[in-house]
């Protein structure tokens, strides 16, 4: 017998810390956006994504500050409806869906701030992106 999921998680995003997050909702729970890398505030090292995608950009805090943005324009204030699919430093590590049904990760690497993390992407069976 296979065990049940998690239960979906409603998150009012009121604070992006960067561009993979932790997302902070309202209830004080922290979310990580699944199957993404983008630059942090914490780390000067590139982003890990294939070399089909390598820019030209290091993750510094000029791309971690952009990256942050882009995200806080998807997110904040938004209530997301997030799927857990692990745990990471204390914070749910999840595949969330913003108002308008889209993943939040498909469009935060649409946008630029996040690239897919291959090997998380398909542990977490991300799918693709329309």
């Amino acid at each position: 017998m296979t065990a049940a999921p998690p239960p979906s998680l409603i998150c009012h995003v009121v604070h992006v810390h960067d561009g993979d997050g932790p997302l902070w909702c309202r209830s004080g729970e922290k979310i990580r956006i699944a199957g993404v890398q983008a630059p942090d505030f914490e780390s000067a090292a590139p982003c890990h994504r294939p070399a089909a995608q390598r820019r030209t950009y290091d993750c510094d805090d000029r791309a971690a500050r952009r990256s942050q943005q882009i995200v806080a324009r998807l997110a904040l204030g938004k209530r997301l409806v997030c799927q857990p699919v692990d745990r990471s430093y204390e914070r749910v590590v999840a595949r969330c869906r913003l108002p308008d049904g889209r993943s939040l990760s498909c469009a935060a690497v649409a946008a630029g701030a996040a690239v897919r993390w291959d090997r998380y992407w398909r542990r977490y069976g991300m799918g693709g992106c329309r």
